[in-house]
């Protein structure tokens, strides 16, 4: 398990470290600290599912900010995906219309 990492989230109280490096933070280790681990793609899924009123907007905002070239809603979602984003893509995939 990397030390600095497990340093800093015991020194700042984290509840959730965020890795694709998973296997180097075991549950059996973190659940006693009070700490989970999850993948980034988790992570956003989660966070976005916490609060979709506000989450879909933003993200909308986001989007529309690119200009050179222009994205839709369907070539976000799929760039989303092809990065690994997975979940997350699973949780906006029926708000597409909004975004």
């Amino acid at each position: 398990m990397p030390a600095i990492t497990m340093f800093w989230a015991l020194k700042t109280q984290a509840q959730t470290i965020v890795t694709e490096n998973l296997r180097d933070f075991p549950a059996a280790i973190l659940a006693p600290l009070g700490i989970e681990a999850c993948s980034a793609d988790d992570f956003i899924a989660d966070t976005i599912a916490l609060d979709t009123g506000r989450a879909i907007p933003a993200i909308r905002r986001m989007r529309q900010r690119f200009q050179r070239p222009a994205m839709t809603a369907e070539t976000m979602l799929r760039d989303m995906e092809a990065r690994g984003l997975v979940a997350t893509v699973g949780v906006l995939a029926p708000h597409a219309g909004s975004l």
